[in-house]
């Protein structure tokens, strides 16, 4: 038997195959969660801190614009908008603000006032300027829903009025339904 070790054959004599695979998913495994650290989180489109090209604070991301009515709907529209950005984090808490001297720092700001741009967008021109100076998309999120969720509570009363109001008259049965349905 030739005793060199570079001859695979000689490496290997002393090793059956599972031992070999489980080295090997070893190393694997080891080189993955390597590779996972080394990631920088703003160019990982599964991090909350990628930003893609299109993403800019021009955008508009939903069409629903907050007044002092439909905050329910105008709330849903933005969870659902922050979402597919991932971005949802920056408003229900789950991303507080780091300190800045954390690494993450410079990349959770500027996501974060991303994030209010595309809020205050979203806000009729009153509701704007009264959070034009808050600059933590959370506190906007928080200030925006103790200050409008109450008036839901209108709201329910006027659908239940336009709910018991409502006739099928000439409409058809699918018709009527839809609109009930929308109610």
């Amino acid at each position: 038997m030739d005793s060199n070790p570079m001859n695979p054959s000689s490496v290997t004599s002393g090793l059956d195959l599972h031992t070999i695979a489980t080295i090997v998913a070893q190393v694997n495994a080891i080189q993955a969660v390597s590779l996972r650290s080394s990631v920088n989180p703003i160019m990982d489109p599964s991090s909350p801190f990628f930003l893609h090209p299109g993403e800019y604070p021009g955008n508009s991301l939903i069409l629903l614009v907050l007044d002092t009515t439909k905050y329910g709907s105008w709330s849903r529209s933005m969870q659902r908008a922050l979402k597919s950005k991932n971005k949802l984090g920056f408003v229900d808490g789950s991303l507080p603000k780091p300190t800045e001297d954390d690494l993450v720092f410079h990349a959770w700001d500027k996501c974060n006032n991303l994030v209010v741009f595309w809020i205050t967008r979203s806000l009729s021109p009153e509701i704007a300027n009264s959070v034009l100076w808050n600059g933590v998309a959370s506190d906007i999120w928080d200030k925006l829903k103790k200050r409008f969720y109450h008036g839901d509570v209108f709201r329910i009363a006027e659908l239940d009025e336009e709910l018991f109001s409502t006739r099928q008259g000439d409409l058809t049965v699918t018709s009527y339904f839809m609109k009930l349905k929308g109610i």
